[in-house]
């Protein structure tokens, strides 16, 4: 399975240097698209089936319509985007507008799809919002993407034992779990026996995350590609 990482930052940093939660799975299929991932999507000339979409906090999903746009001009097929229930009424506001824009859309409290090879499912997820979390396999691998999340969240410690790779948000230090999300510490201490990549990592704080990791998960960058 080849993960790429097209922007990692979390709600609040600042600046270009990473741009927001955008994940692309076998080029297929992309797990959010934050503002600012959609240009970075656009340069690499690649044309996903699928978006899943963890919440609906811009951060996340934002990027999703100027990215429409560009697919509508380059006559590409509609994306198909699984979401939790609220997308569409948005993405039909978008429209009201004058916006030339269309897609697929399949709501759900849990969604869910098969796309190519790659089967994809949630789980709620314990964030400030409804939220789900997205596990992800091919037959061989399966990854869980958490979204953002605070920790424990049952379902999320539930569902990780299987599991060869957690995509996990790291969007503080120390405790940030009235916000809804979870810290690199906590991170240590829930999964310490499974392999991990971190992102939704705000860019003020990134070197304290990368030296308190010390090189025993890996901090997402954009850009980042690997296969697992």
């Amino acid at each position: 399975m080849k993960i790429t990482f097209i922007g990692t930052s979390a709600g609040s940093s600042l600046g270009l240097k990473r741009v927001k939660s955008s994940i692309l799975i076998n080029d297929k299929v992309l797990l959010d698209l934050g503002p600012g991932a959609e240009l970075r999507l656009e340069d690499m000339s690649t044309h996903p089936k699928a978006l899943f979409i963890t919440h609906l906090h811009v951060d996340h999903f934002n990027g999703v319509f100027d990215y429409l746009v560009q697919r509508k001009i380059r006559q590409i097929p509609d994306l198909e985007i699984y979401s939790t229930k609220g997308f569409l009424e948005v993405l039909n506001s978008y429209i009201r507008v004058g916006n030339n824009i269309s897609a697929k859309v399949y709501e759900s409290d849990l969604p869910r799809g098969k796309i190519d090879d790659m089967e994809i499912y949630s789980i709620q997820a314990c964030h400030s919002i409804y939220a789900v979390s997205y596990i992800i396999s091919d037959g061989n691998t399966k990854v869980l993407y958490t979204g953002d999340t605070k920790e424990p969240c049952n379902t999320i410690l539930e569902n990780v034992k299987d599991v060869d790779l957690i995509i996990h948000e790291t969007t503080c230090m120390n405790d940030c779990s009235a916000w809804g999300h979870t810290s690199i510490k906590q991170i240590f201490e829930l999964f310490s026996n499974k392999r991990i990549i971190a992102t939704h990592i705000p860019v003020e704080i990134e070197e304290k995350i990368i030296s308190f990791a010390n090189n025993k998960i890996i901090i997402a960058s954009d850009g980042l590609s690997l296969n697992v």
